[in-house]
């Protein structure tokens, strides 16, 4: 018996041991990982980059971006130039949610690249986004309709079954249902975490208010945005429409690193390509190289970026 009692116990060491051990490498793992994401941001942020490599799809595209003079700024923007024509899109960077599931901290993902949903309120789902990635996400379908909107812990979305939201860039809104036409306005203001988007639709009272942005999900096929008001009320916009190019695939999930590299541009159609979230290859101070595998047909797409 005191045999018995002795492997028990020892047997229960090694298991707080490994499971010590193990809880310590996922912290110093994510530590190195923030440490990386931290690097990278401080260096794509310092001047001009130029594209050097876009290989989509097995087809060289480099050419579609010769002259053009990328600037990856710190509020959140990317702004590509060439003379008199300016392209803006978002980036960020963040560390993929499959490389830190274990660990007791947790990233915040940019859903312009796109984030998985997640319903806990505690989550800064939008550390890196911006009134001009949330401008043009709305903009860019029509046809919006409330997925989700809870008051007062009552839901309420089948209030507004039916009900088409279009979002114009000039802050007006138009609303239909059922043969009938409602115009309102929105604004945004602020950035990350504390965009503040202001809703007034008298004929929708449920809606008016001032809402904090809370998440943007792009996925091939459906996009949503999430917002709310302090920790219980929620209004969720969504759209079957895909924003952006997956190459049949979906923003979510589809990437195996450990980092992140989102790029969201709307629009023109060859700058929608690049619309993706990255892994990193490698990166130094002048020169990044990042790839995409696609969920669809299991292709590598190739992206360089390096300083001009």
């Amino acid at each position: 018996m005191k045999k018995n009692i002795l492997i028990y116990g020892l047997v229960l060491v090694v298991v707080l041991f490994t499971a010590c051990t193990k809880d310590a490498d996922d912290s110093n793992n994510f530590a190195n990982l923030q440490a990386d994401v931290e690097t990278i941001t401080n260096n794509v942020s310092n001047g001009s980059w130029v594209i050097t490599n876009f290989i989509d799809s097995g087809k060289n595209e480099t050419g579609d971006f010769t002259g053009y003079g990328f600037s990856f700024n710190s509020d959140g923007s990317l702004v590509a130039d060439y003379g008199s024509t300016t392209e803006t899109g978002t980036w960020s960077i963040t560390i993929d949610s499959n490389s830190n599931d274990d660990s007791s901290s947790s990233s915040s993902n940019d859903d312009s690249s796109s984030s998985s949903s997640n319903d806990d309120n505690s989550n800064d789902d939008c550390n890196n986004c911006s009134v001009s990635q949330l401008t043009d996400v709305l903009t860019a379908c029509s046809g919006w309709y409330v997925d989700k909107l809870e008051l007062n812990d009552n839901d309420l979305e089948d209030n507004l079954n039916g009900y088409s939201f279009d979002f114009s860039a000039d802050g007006t809104m138009s609303v239909s249902w059922n043969n009938n036409d409602y115009s309102g306005t929105w604004s945004a203001s602020g950035s990350g975490n504390n965009i503040q988007v202001v809703l007034t639709i008298t004929d929708i009272s449920d809606l008016e208010a001032t809402w904090t942005l809370h998440e943007i999900e792009l996925e091939n096929g459906e996009s949503k945005v999430d917002m709310r008001i302090g920790g219980d009320d929620r209004l969720r916009f969504k759209n079957n429409c895909t924003i952006g190019n997956f190459s049949g695939g979906s923003s979510s999930g589809s990437t195996s690193g450990d980092i992140d590299f989102n790029i969201f541009f709307p629009s023109p159609a060859d700058f929608a390509e690049l619309t993706e979230d990255w892994d990193i290859i490698s990166h130094t101070a002048s020169k990044i190289e990042l790839k995409h595998v696609s969920g669809g047909n299991g292709g590598t797409d190739l992206l360089t970026f390096e300083k001009q």
